[in-house]
């Protein structure tokens, strides 16, 4: 089975997620699975995520991450964030090694399943750049209001550092209703936090799990 090489800490919770159902998945062997934990200053977290500021800045700590996984004998690179997808193709650009796409996986299974409107629940950063309307042409998209979104921004930063309430859940829920009363087939989980609040909710696609499929995919390519 080839080697997932997973950028830890994007948030802690998910980088845990991913390694248990990598680590017991149903197959033949016990897979190999690298995790570099990605060290950087937490501030970096509230200017990109709530105050939309360039992700250039963690640059330097996924590359020293990268360099660790590739050396330690990863075969692919997996970054378990939404939002710092905005840097892989300068990434691409930097190292010659494979990297998953979870904006693209996770398009891919928009455009099967065959919506034609979707809700996007993300970081201010990754609404601002339009990260899904770039790739998604033809389905309408359609976001919380800035007042949401504000708020939205604020209950991520909570759940990486595990200070989350139950009040963020019944507000990301309702949020989600309000999406799918405007029309959206479907609530795009686009940040992989996310799935921390809302762990079961017909109406949403949860991309951190898009991304688990995805590499259980890639290890048995």
């Amino acid at each position: 089975m080839k080697i997932p090489g997973i950028l830890g800490g994007l948030g802690p919770k998910i980088t845990a997620k991913i390694y248990l159902a990598l680590a017991i998945q149903d197959s033949q062997e016990y897979p190999g699975i690298l995790i570099s934990n990605v060290s950087f200053p937490k501030k970096f977290e509230n200017k990109i995520i709530e105050k939309s500021q360039s992700c250039d800045t963690m640059i330097p700590y996924l590359s020293k991450s990268i360099e660790q996984l590739k050396r330690a004998g990863a075969d692919f690179i997996v970054i378990p964030c939404n939002t710092l997808h905005l840097l892989l193709p300068k990434l691409r650009k930097s190292f010659s090694i494979e990297f998953i796409d979870l904006i693209e996986e996770t398009s891919k299974e928009i455009t099967k399943k065959c919506y034609k409107k979707i809700g996007i629940l993300s970081t201010t950063k990754t609404r601002n750049e339009k990260l899904y309307d770039s790739i998604n042409k033809g389905i309408e998209i359609i976001y919380p209001s800035e007042e949401e979104q504000r708020k939205i921004s604020e209950i991520i930063i909570k759940i990486i550092r595990n200070q989350q309430k139950t009040e963020d859940k019944d507000y990301i829920n309702e949020v989600v209703k309000k999406l799918i009363n405007r029309g959206a087939g479907k609530v795009v989980l686009a940040c992989t936090d996310l799935a921390e609040v809302i762990k079961i909710n017909s109406n949403v696609l949860d991309t951190t799990e898009i991304l688990i499929n995805s590499i259980k995919e890639k290890m048995k390519s």
